[in-house]
């Protein structure tokens, strides 16, 4: 037997709150509610399968119902990043729940012109991470800007990227408190003492990890006598490429007795590595990871870490594109989102 098709009213009286109000947000018309009054009606929307008729929609509103995502890597594997599948995955659950789809792009930094999306406008709004030095973002968000739709960065900071001849009016930024989260880190591995501090992070240079080893650098800078910090650059920071790189570095310098991991995967090759040579992590080399996804429950010993809020930043760049493409405007140009240490054995004091 054939379901009867939910309605806007169904939705509305299991909500508590008007058609209209359902409409505005379905149609992206929230700048007069409240956050929770959003958060209820999409929740309603997911739990009664409401699916508006796009097509009814997309004449109506003279919009093509999609966000464009836009992944500038310089390796292919970018959707097997933790990270970034977090983000895609909360940014999908604002932008579903508003009727948009996501178009996705993955580009080499080189070959973001010759994207479809650059040819043809398909979208109504970009979401966009990029990798690449400042003076190299600033160069894709102008070939970005050009396209004329609303911009969300994700991961940036807008008044850092902002300048040098660029200007975004149509911008919002959504990021973590990578910088705080470093800083929290190197406070941390401080307490017990350090003398050779090695930080490992990948050769792509994102402004995410550019801001976690700022957070490091500003901790030590407040020192008489600060130990000395290593970057290790860790190819595509893969499990195999950070063993390598991490290798070598030992074989130059010597065992540090702090690893701080620009991420999780990164921290927990180190240690694997550190481990299988005899060296006794936390005893030894105390080691951090950061962003905090369930793989630092399998190391030995558990790994201290940095619980990232991905999945909200993908929800918070969403609903800031549902409401510019109502009102207009972007309620906020930067939100930054709190971190959470998470201490555990593979740093404790011994």
């Amino acid at each position: 037997m054939k379901r009867k098709a939910v309605t806007i009213r169904d939705v509305a009286a299991a909500a508590g709150v008007t058609p209209m109000t359902v409409s505005n947000v379905i149609n992206g018309r929230t700048d007069q509610m409240s956050r929770e009054t959003f958060a209820r009606v999409l929740e309603v929307c997911r739990a009664l399968d409401y699916r508006p008729h796009a097509s009814a929609r997309r004449l109506r509103t003279d919009r093509r119902m999609a966000v464009g995502v836009v992944i500038v890597d310089p390796t292919p594997h970018y959707l097997a990043d933790p990270f970034i599948a977090a983000v895609l995955a909360g940014l999908n659950v604002s932008l579903s729940a508003g009727g948009y789809s996501i178009v996705l792009h993955g580009a080499l930094p080189e070959k973001l012109a010759m994207l479809p999306m650059m040819q043809r406008i398909e979208t109504d709004a970009l979401c966009v991470f990029l990798a690449g030095t400042r003076d190299e973002r600033r160069g894709l968000l102008a070939d970005l800007a050009a396209l004329g739709q609303p911009l969300v960065l994700l991961q940036e900071n807008l008044p850092d990227i902002e300048g040098g001849g660029l200007d975004l009016p149509d911008a919002c930024a959504v990021a973590q408190d990578d910088f705080g989260g470093g800083a929290t880190v190197a406070r941390h591995v401080l307490e017990s003492g350090a003398r050779q501090i090695t930080m490992l992070v990948p050769d792509a240079v994102w402004s995410a990890m550019e801001r976690r080893e700022a957070g490091v650098r500003a901790v030590l800078a407040q020192l008489a006598d600060p130990p000395r910090l290593d970057l290790v650059h860790c190819g595509d920071e893969s499990y195999l490429d950070t063993q390598r790189a991490f290798s070598a570095y030992i074989a130059r310098k010597g065992v540090p007795d702090v690893v701080i991991g620009g991420n999780d995967q990164m921290a927990i090759a180190a240690m694997n590595l550190l481990t299988a040579r005899g060296h006794r992590v936390p005893e030894e080399v105390r080691v951090t990871g950061f962003n905090g996804f369930d793989i630092w429950r399998y190391a030995t010993p558990t790994l201290t870490t940095v619980f990232s809020p991905a999945f909200l930043i993908g929800q918070r760049a969403g609903e800031a594109i549902v409401t510019r493409l109502a009102s207009g405007r972007f309620a906020e140009r930067q939100v930054i989102l709190p971190v959470t240490f998470g201490p555990n054995r593979s740093s404790a004091r011994c």
